[in-house]
C-alpha cells in the first residue's frame, strides 16, 4: 500500500501544519511515512507544498503521482500539475474559515476514515494547541463541508484501514534533527553556523541542549574560524552551512592542514549557482567539496545515502577527524535535511566515541613535547593547550615540530611529507567494518544503477524483485576505496550496464567512479549511460522506470 496526500496553498498560511499533524497521527499509528516541505525562496506570492507518503512497506519512494491533492487555490493546481499527477483535486478555494490548514487537517482525516475521537486524543496527547474555540469551528467545518459535498466525499481511503494502528508507534524526525542529535550522541560540544537552507534546521536541535555551545556570528568565515578556536581548545566541533557559505569558509580548511586540526563541516546541497535557487534540491557541490582549498590539502568528504546513515556518519566523522587530525565534509542532500521520516530508534546506530591521541599531565621539559612531531604513524600527539609543562604552538605559518614558524626548505619538506603521509594513512588504512566507503544491493546482478545520497531510495525499489538489476551507493569520495576499482575488474565480464544516476549537469560522481575505477576504457564506455537530473526537483520513481527499458 502507498498513498500520497499534498496539501498546497500560497506562502505564509500554514500549509504545513495541516501535513506534519496528519504524519505525526499515522506515524503513531504504526505506518511507515516521509513526508516533505516544498517551497519558494519568494516569501510572498508563490505556492508552497507539503506532502505526506504514506505506506505500509520499509523500502519507501518518491513518485509524482499525488492520490489526493488539497488546493487553496487555482495557482496550486495551475503550478503542479505539470510536474505531478494529480489524482484526486480537492478545491478549497471558496472556503470561509479562519485556519484553512486546520479546516484541510481534518477534510484529510475524513478521506483516511479516521475517526473524530482519535484526533481528539491525538491533539491533547501531543499538546498541540488547537483546542481553543476558533480551531474547533474551522475543524467541524471540515468535517461539514467534506461530508456534505458529493465530489469530495466520492474520494475515500477508508478501506486502507487508517483507522486502525498496523504497528507500534513511530518516532516521526526531520533529517536535520537526526544530524544534530548524531552528532551530539558523538559528543559534540561546539556548533557553529549561520542561518542557511537546507541546513538551518540543525540548530533548532542544538540550542535544545545546553551542553553543546551554539555559536552564530555574522558570516560564514567568523563561523568556521570560531570552529577551530573551540577545537584547538579540546572540543568536539562542527559548523554547518551550504554552497556560497561553504565558499567562504574554505580558507579555514587550509588553517586546518597547517595546523593538524581536525573538525567537521556540515554541507548541505542545493540547487547551483551562486545563490541559485536555494529552497530546491541539486547534487552540485560534490565536486566543490573535493577540492575545496589546495587539492594537497582536500578534505575527507562522506556522503550519507539515508535517515539512519546521517545519524551514523556523525560519529564516523568526528571520529576520524579527531584521530587523523583532518578535517572532515558530511555531504547531505536537500532532502536528506529537509525531509521528515518514520525512523525506528534501533536502527540509529550510536557510535562509540573514539578521542584523539593526546599528551596528558606534565610531561617534563617545554622541549619535550613537539605539536608536530613526526612520528612513526605521521600523526603527531595532541595536547591541551593549557597542560601544565607543555608549550603547545599551533600556526597557520610553515613550521618547524615545535610549531615555530620556519622557512628552511628542508624542514618544508619535511613537513609537507609528514601531512601527506598522515594523509594517505587515513585514505589507504582507514576502511573498517564502521566505516563503509560504498555499499552494493544485489551484487550478482548484471545490470547496476550507481548513485549516492537519498536517489538510492527510488533506486533500491525499483530493483526490488528485479535479479538482474542491482545498486551501487558510493558513501565515501574521498578517500576512495580501493576496494571498488578492484570488485569491478573481479565482477568486469559479469556486468553488462551500468547507468550513473546523479542531479547535476557536468556528471561530477560519475567523474569521480570512472576515474578512481579506471572506467574509462573502450569495453567500459559500450556499457556505461548516464540519467542526470538538473531542473530542480529530485528524481522521481516514474523516472526511473523509464531507465529499465533502455
Amino acid at each position: 500500500m502507498h498513498l500520497t496526500i499534498w496539501f498546497s496553498w500560497p506562502a505564509g498560511t500554514g500549509v504545513n501544519t495541516a501535513g506534519i499533524l496528519i504524519a505525526e497521527l499515522l506515524a503513531q499509528k504504526g505506518f511507515n511515512i516521509w513526508a516533505d516541505k516544498e517551497y519558494a525562496s519568494i516569501i510572498k506570492g508563490d505556492n508552497n507544498c507539503f506532502f505526506v507518503s504514506v505506506c505500509d512497506d520499509v523500502k519507501i519512494f518518491l513518485t509524482k503521482k499525488i492520490d489526493v491533492f488539497f488546493a487553496f487555490d487555482q495557482f496550486s493546481v495551475d503550478k503542479n500539475q505539470d510536474i505531478y499527477d494529480l489524482t484526486n483535486i480537492v478545491e478549497m478555494k471558496d472556503v470561509k474559515v479562519a485556519h484553512k490548514n486546520i479546516f484541510a487537517f481534518w477534510a484529510c482525516l475524513e478521506v483516511l476514515g479516521i475517526w473524530e475521537q482519535e484526533w481528539i486524543d491525538f491533539l491533547k496527547q501531543e499538546k498541540h494547541e488547537l483546542d481553543n474555540e476558533v480551531n474547533l469551528q474551522d475543524l467541524k467545518a471540515g468535517y461539514e463541508r467534506s461530508s456534505q459535498n458529493a465530489e469530495w466525499s466520492q474520494i475515500s481511503f477508508s478501506d486502507l484501514w487508517f483507522d486502525q494502528n498496523i504497528w507500534e508507534k513511530k518516532a516521526f524526525k526531520l533529517g536535520n534533527q537526526l544530524i544534530g542529535e548524531g552528532a551530539i550522541s558523538a559528543g559534540m560540544e561546539f556548533y557553529g553556523a549561520y542561518p542557511m537552507t537546507p541546513i538551518t534546521g540543525v540548530i533548532d536541535t542544538i540550542v535544545e541542549h545546553p551542553e553543546v555551545t551554539f555559536f552564530q556570528w555574522e558570516d560564514e568565515i567568523a563561523v568556521a574560524m570560531a570552529m577551530l578556536g573551540a577545537k584547538y581548545a579540546w572540543k568536539r566541533a562542527m559548523c554547518g552551512t551550504s554552497w556560497g557559505g561553504f565558499a567562504l569558509m574554505t580558507e579555514s580548511i587550509s588553517f586546518s592542514h597547517q595546523a593538524e586540526i581536525g573538525w567537521v563541516y556540515l554541507l548541505g546541497m542545493r540547487d547551483w549557482p551562486s545563490t541559485g535557487t536555494p529552497t530546491f534540491t541539486g547534487q552540485w557541490d560534490l565536486a566543490f567539496a573535493m577540492n575545496a582549498s589546495f587539492w594537497e590539502t582536500s578534505p575527507a568528504v562522506l556522503a550519507p545515502s539515508t535517515f539512519e546513515e546521517v545519524f551514523t556518519m556523525m560519529g564516523l566523522a568526528f571520529n576520524r577527524s579527531d584521530k587523523y587530525q583532518h578535517p572532515i565534509v558530511v555531504l547531505v542532500d536537500k532532502q536528506l535535511a529537509e525531509w521528515y521520516k518514520t525512523v525506528s530508534e534501533w536502527d540509529l546506530v550510536q557510535v562509540e566515541i573514539d578521542r584523539w591521541e593526546k599528551v596528558e599531565g606534565r610531561v617534563g621539559l617545554t622541549d619535550d613535547y613537539l605539536r608536530y612531531r613526526d612520528t612513526e604513524s605521521w600523526i603527531s600527539p595532541e595536547a591541551i593547550p593549557w597542560t601544565e609543562g607543555i608549550l603547545s604552538m599551533t600556526t597557520s605559518y610553515e613550521h618547524d615540530e615545535s610549531g615555530a614558524t620556519n622557512e628552511n626548505p628542508i624542514i618544508k619538506q619535511k613537513m609537507m611529507e609528514k601531512r601527506f603521509r598522515r594523509r594517505m594513512t587515513f585514505y589507504t588504512k582507514e576502511y573498517s567494518k564502521d566505516f563503509q566507503a560504498y555499499e552494493v544491493i544485489n551484487p550478482y546482478a548484471e545490470k547496476f544503477f550507481v548513485t549516492r545520497g537519498i536517489n538510492r531510495y527510488n533506486l533500491e525499489k525499483i530493483i526490488e524483485n528485479r535479479p538482474e538489476w542491482g545498486l551501487i551507493v558510493i558513501k565515501i569520495f574521498h578517500p576512495f576505496s580501493a576496494h571498488l576499482p578492484d570488485r569491478f575488474e573481479t565482477h568486469k565480464n559479469q556486468i553488462k550496464k551500468l547507468i550513473f544516476v546523479e542531479m547535476n549537469y557536468e556528471w561530477q560522481m560519475e567523474k569521480v567512479v570512472r576515474n578512481e575505477c579506471n572506467l574509462k576504457t573502450e569495453d567500459w564506455n559500450e556499457k556505461i549511460s548516464h540519467f542526470r537530473k538538473y531542473s530542480l526537483y529530485p528524481i522521481f520513481l516514474e523516472e526511473v522506470e523509464g531507465l529499465l527499458k533502455e
